[in-house]
């Protein structure tokens, strides 16, 4: 059985825009700050991952900021206007880290179990 949790395409996309901003432009709009379930559920609703694995990538985003959380959130939801906006928010190094959560935390939670 082979284990996808966002196509290739996908998983450069997402790298793309978080670290060169290759987003559309849109009327950004606040959002409520996401929860760890807020990721939890993102996940689900948006990739193929096999039961189970979302809510451990949710209970592993309790290491984010709010902010990285709605980041998350947000580019799982394909939410331009506010991935755009939080990159005005978040700093390099937070963007980098929630690049890496983003990509690493599915492989780290099949590996758990």
């Amino acid at each position: 059985m082979s284990l996808r949790f966002l196509p290739l395409s996908a998983n450069l996309a997402v790298g793309a825009f978080m670290i060169f901003g290759f987003v559309t432009a849109g009327s950004a709009t606040a959002i409520a700050q996401d929860s760890t379930e807020d990721v939890a559920i993102a996940c689900e609703e948006n990739s193929t991952s096999p039961e189970g694995l979302c809510d451990c990538v949710g209970e592993r985003s309790a290491e984010l900021t709010e902010d990285q959380r709605a980041f998350y959130v947000a580019a799982m939801n394909k939410n331009d206007a506010e991935t755009t906006r939080l990159r005005g928010v978040l700093s390099p190094n937070e963007l980098i880290d929630v690049a890496t959560f983003m990509r690493v935390s599915p492989m780290e939670c099949v590996s758990q179990n």
